[in-house]
């Protein structure tokens, strides 16, 4: 076999898209100049009376009605889960069959995936009606993504959580699949690969943060250890990515440094670390951005773990249960990135200073 024959099948680059406030803004007055314009000459050339500016009003948005109907609730709670091995089943671990079940279940509920540097910076782009939620990979296990051979060439194995993924993503598109993977030197495994893997995922739309080198309590270490923690891992991925900007981390055991500020203005050896956001182990939904609770370096996560091994009921399907009985504590967009919308009677969970340039609505 030649070592074209061996290297990685690469998909075309996948990388969500980013946009400003200017914009949404932008289009959105566009598309409803042109929307007004059809709906004026259809009632004038119909006769028809009407209320226009109701008509104007739908078109240009959710109504009170539609609103309530939804239930939409930009300030309740987001998912952020936690995976680690895709293998056999255990408390750390999910096989693939039962992953790609949790991706089904999630998506059948209202679940649309966003990634982690969108939900910290309230760039929340979900379908009026649907529910944001996180992915995250801990450990760079090579569960989390391994080559195998197929007809002769290395391609992503459908067993591992990327081909599970990928699959899910060809079937249902518009779930967006998405990840962030918290990365150890073993990056995966398969020594040859490495740079092939960062690479891939960088192109199709995922992200790499940090979980240290040692994986150590960063609460039992010093301020020395800590830095020399944090920036061994951002010169780890540099060294395969040099451009690459780790923007979040996840805490190994959920354990913070002794000082906090280490973690967003820290330097060791000439490498600056800027994490926007620090995430713990378990065990229930984060704030959502606007809330005043939201704090986003002390994220918690909900662990994805089988219900029969979720002996505090803090577990994916526990919560997924939780909100289907409590719809009005689950996060639900009005699929406008550029507004933040509540009911009248949440204003007052809502940190107004967190608002940034978004507009804030209720109803």
């Amino acid at each position: 076999m030649t070592e074209d024959m061996n290297r990685p099948v690469r998909r075309r680059p996948r990388q969500r898209v980013r946009l400003t406030r200017r914009f949404y803004v932008a289009a959105g007055v566009l598309g409803l100049a042109i929307l007004v314009i059809i709906l004026v000459a259809t009632l004038a050339s119909s006769g028809g009376g009407g209320d226009l500016q109701d008509a104007v009003a739908i078109v240009g948005g959710l109504n009170e009605a539609q609103l309530n109907q939804l239930r939409v609730n930009e300030q309740g709670a987001v998912m952020v889960l936690e995976y680690h091995r895709i293998a056999e089943e255990g408390r750390w671990s999910r096989t693939p069959e039962n992953f790609r079940s949790d991706l089904d279940f999630l998506y059948e509920e209202g679940y649309r995936c966003i990634g982690l540097d969108d939900y910290v910076s309230n760039n929340i782009n979900v379908e009026a009606g649907y529910t944001p939620v996180v992915l995250t990979f801990d450990d760079s296990d090579p569960s989390q993504f391994r080559y195998v051979e197929e007809d002769g060439k290395m391609v992503i194995d459908p067993r591992c959580a990327m081909g599970v993924m990928e699959q899910f993503d060809e079937e249902y598109p518009d779930f967006n699949i998405t990840a962030t993977f918290y990365v150890l030197p073993t990056l995966f495994g398969q020594d040859e690969y490495i740079e092939e893997k960062l690479a891939y995922l960088v192109d199709n739309g995922y992200d790499i943060g940090n979980h240290t080198i040692n994986h150590p309590s960063l609460g039992e270490v010093d301020d020395e250890t800590v830095l020399e923690e944090l920036t061994g891992n951002i010169s780890l991925v540099r060294e395969y990515i040099p451009e690459y900007e780790q923007k979040s981390i996840a805490l190994p055991n959920g354990s913070e440094p002794k000082n906090p500020s280490l973690l967003t203005s820290g330097s060791y050896n000439g490498i600056d670390v800027k994490f926007e956001a620090s995430l713990l182990v378990g065990a229930n939904p984060a704030p959502a951005p606007c809330n005043c609770d939201f704090d986003p370096l002390r994220l918690p996560r909900v662990q994805a773990l089988d219900p029969s091994l979720d002996t505090g009921d803090c577990g994916i399907y526990a919560w997924i249960q939780y909100f289907m009985e409590n719809p009005e504590r689950r996060y639900c967009s009005d699929g406008n990135p550029a507004v933040v919308t509540v009911p009248k009677h949440m204003i007052d969970r809502i940190d107004q200073s967190k608002l940034g340039d978004k507009e804030l609505r209720t109803y």
